[in-house]
């Protein structure tokens, strides 16, 4: 396996780290719910796109060959009392909405906002330094999560976000785009194709293609692995920025010119200028750009 070991001073760097953790302790009563949906798009179209956005839980994603998106939720909510629990129960579910060629499906709570009009889905919980957040002031007195099982259209697009205490995994998902990023948890995905861009923040991403991507890609850890299985016959233009990881791949590979991008920035002592160049290099002919960018993590790229 040829190895390529890459190492980069970075002259600035900033860690924006999400840290909203379950309590560690036990709770006296739970209850569990499994809710069962079934949607269907608007317009069927080649730029169908499935987006699912989760919280506390898992998203489990399955292509298969029918037209309707099938998901099954497992809810659980957990408190000190019977009370809390209802009050948890009724408060977690799951909302959707269709606009244009996109179904969203989302996480709904008192904290949660959906915007159809932008697609946007925000989650603000216990946000008292808010003006705005008066009605959140009190803590929340369950744990809860989401699990999600999700069947869609096999060439449809997919828009997945998760934050803490679940795993992403996505297979035979072969559609324009593939968007996955969780933050505290692993990104698995088997069987794919289309462009792609994925970020787990601090767990490893896996990737094995049916087709290779077409069109500019990006893989992003901060403390995580990466590691793509690729068809034979790649033609990929390499980018690779990290600090303290490596980049290990058993094609064959050629160094290329790194590209530096110039940044202006007005200051009181005039105009500054900042150089920022990653490592680049090529397999074949280096036709398709693909940018690795990690911390501390390596990325391990094969056939």
């Amino acid at each position: 396996m040829k190895t390529i070991k890459i190492s980069l001073l970075l002259l600035l760097f900033s860690n924006l780290f999400i840290n909203a953790q379950f309590d560690k302790e036990e709770k006296k009563y739970n209850q569990v719910e499994t809710i069962k949906e079934e949607y269907q798009f608007l317009k069927q179209s080649p730029d169908n796109i499935v987006v699912i956005d989760n919280v506390y839980g898992s998203i489990d994603v399955e292509g298969y060959n029918g037209k309707t998106i099938k998901i099954e939720v497992v809810k659980k909510v957990a408190a000190d009392t019977k009370q809390d629990v209802a009050e948890g129960m009724q408060e977690i579910g799951v909302k959707s909405a269709r606009k244009g060629d996109a179904v969203y499906i989302y996480m709904d709570s008192p904290y949660s906002k959906f915007d159809l009009e932008t697609g946007n889905f925000e989650h603000h919980e216990f946000n008292f330094g808010s003006r705005r957040n008066y009605k959140h002031r009190k803590k929340r007195t369950y744990k809860y999560r989401l699990d999600f099982k999700v069947k869609v259209p096999k060439n449809v697009s997919i828009d997945i976000k998760a934050i803490n205490k679940g795993n992403i995994t996505v297979d035979n998902v072969q559609g324009k785009l593939l968007i996955v990023h969780n933050v505290n948890g692993a990104i698995d995905m088997t069987n794919v194709a289309g462009q792609t861009d994925v970020n787990a923040l601090n767990k490893d991403i896996n990737i094995t293609y049916a087709k290779n991507p077409t069109k500019e890609s990006w893989f992003k850890s901060l403390n995580g692995d990466i590691n793509v299985l690729f068809k034979g016959g790649l033609d990929a233009k390499i980018s690779y920025k990290t600090m303290n990881g490596s980049f290990y791949t058993n094609f064959d590979v050629e160094r290329t010119t790194p590209r530096v991008t110039k940044t202006k920035k007005n200051s009181k002592k005039g105009v500054k200028y900042k150089l920022y160049k990653n490592r680049n290099f090529k397999i074949g002919s280096g036709k398709v750009p693909f940018h690795f960018d990690q911390l501390n993590g390596d990325a391990i790229v094969k056939k």
